[in-house]
């Protein structure tokens, strides 16, 4: 169970937010550090490991979404967006930029660190054994999907812009290609969550995904199965 060998930053400009989080993680066997700011955390990030970051939508000097977009350009490090803000556009809008999670304010510490652990516990399972990398890539109808280089291309090599968690949902889609998938495992597999709430949210991915191929020229069909979910249809060879 994540713990002692986990680090935490927890990014908000309440302090005794902070102070919460911090005693309260502390007797479950975290570590974890904070920043009142986004300064404050691009400082800590360039200077310490940190396996996970609970970050604050609204903070003095910057946008949560924006700085959650900067996390995903420049590192892994899985982010659990914390905001007072329950707007499903907002929470749709995290997932799309690459945040693992968001909690709205004031929430349950027992509910944040099981969300913690589990978004832990994902990322650790995902990561390949030591020394046992490879390379997973999927030829789709003759489009390319490079899932260890995050590239999707088209058969004459152009390359196709897809967010985060689009390209998320390419690859889940993909893995399961012609087989139906429900919405809650899609979701949970995007996100490491599986609320009933956030449901939707895999519609607004699919239709956006749609329209991105669609836009490209690309032949694959995300197909809708009533009462169920989706299912990429198409010719997939492994390489």
């Amino acid at each position: 169970m994540a713990g002692s060998q986990s680090r935490l930053l927890i990014v908000d400009d309440d302090h005794e937010i902070c102070s919460l989080v911090v005693q309260y993680f502390e007797k479950h066997g975290f570590q974890v550090a904070t920043a009142y700011s986004a300064s404050d955390m691009r400082r800590m990030l360039a200077r310490e490991s940190i396996d996970l970051i609970l970050l604050d939508i609204m903070l003095p000097d910057a946008n949560g979404l924006d700085l959650c977009r900067e996390i995903r350009q420049t590192t892994g490090v899985p982010v659990i967006m914390l905001t007072a803000v329950s707007d499903l556009a907002d929470r749709v809008a995290g997932l799309e930029i690459g945040a693992d999670d968001y909690v709205a304010k004031p929430f349950e510490p027992r509910e944040l660190l099981a969300r913690v652990r589990a978004v832990i516990r994902r990322r650790a399972e995902s990561r390949p054994a030591e020394n046992q990398k490879t390379a997973e890539c999927y030829l789709l109808d003759g489009w390319m999907l490079d899932i260890e280089r995050h590239r999707f291309a088209s058969p004459g090599e152009v390359l196709i812009s897809l967010t985060f968690a689009e390209f998320e949902l390419l690859s889940i889609l993909a893995r399961h290609a012609n087989r139906p998938l429900a919405r809650g495992h899609i979701l949970e597999l995007i996100s490491g969550i599986g609320a009933d709430v956030y449901d939707r949210s895999v519609d607004v991915l699919v239709s956006r995904l749609r329209r991105k191929l669609e836009n490209a020229g690309c032949p694959l069909a995300i197909i809708s199965i009533r009462n169920i979910g989706y299912a990429l249809q198409a010719q997939v060879e492994r390489r």
